[in-house]
């Protein structure tokens, strides 16, 4: 018999997501890996391009799955949009991701959270190395970090 020890141990069996992300920028690559990484059983990661049967059958666009995180959960319930990195956060176990619940927070992350999406590609690269490191910078040169989602 499985001990369990928390309300969050108890819902762990039932917390698997799958998240669709662009895989032709850096910065997305790169997070959606960090966050699979913190806990790889219950986060299953699909590129766009070959997830577009399956979004286009929940109705979303190449285009808009290409911008905004999409992810569905283990209901079959998908998520878009800040609501899709709450869960994200949550899911991958990320320290202070119950802050993002906060109304306060949560209204400002709605608010922000198009604008950032949409303008990734604008983020300067101190940035870039400040909240991921060297070797991602690196990795944008050569890659499509500065292309609009809607350019690729």
């Amino acid at each position: 018999m499985t001990k369990v020890t928390s309300f969050n141990d108890c819902a762990q069996d039932r917390s698997s997501i799958t998240m669709y992300y662009d895989d032709s920028c850096v910065l997305c690559r790169t997070e959606a890996h960090n966050m699979q990484a913190r806990n790889p059983n219950n986060i299953t990661l699909i590129p766009v391009d070959q997830g577009l049967e399956t979004l286009a059958a929940a109705g979303f666009s190449r285009t808009d799955a290409m911008t905004y995180l999409c992810i569905q959960d283990w209901y079959g319930t998908w998520h878009t949009r800040m609501d899709a990195v709450r869960l994200l956060y949550r899911t991958a176990g990320v320290k202070g991701s119950a802050l993002l619940y906060l109304p306060v927070i949560q209204k400002m992350g709605n608010l922000a959270y198009p604008f950032i999406a949409r303008n990734r590609y604008r983020i300067p690269n101190w940035l870039t190395q400040l909240i991921y490191g060297k070797a991602v910078v690196e990795a944008c040169d050569k890659d499509s970090c500065k292309t609009a989602p809607t350019e690729r």
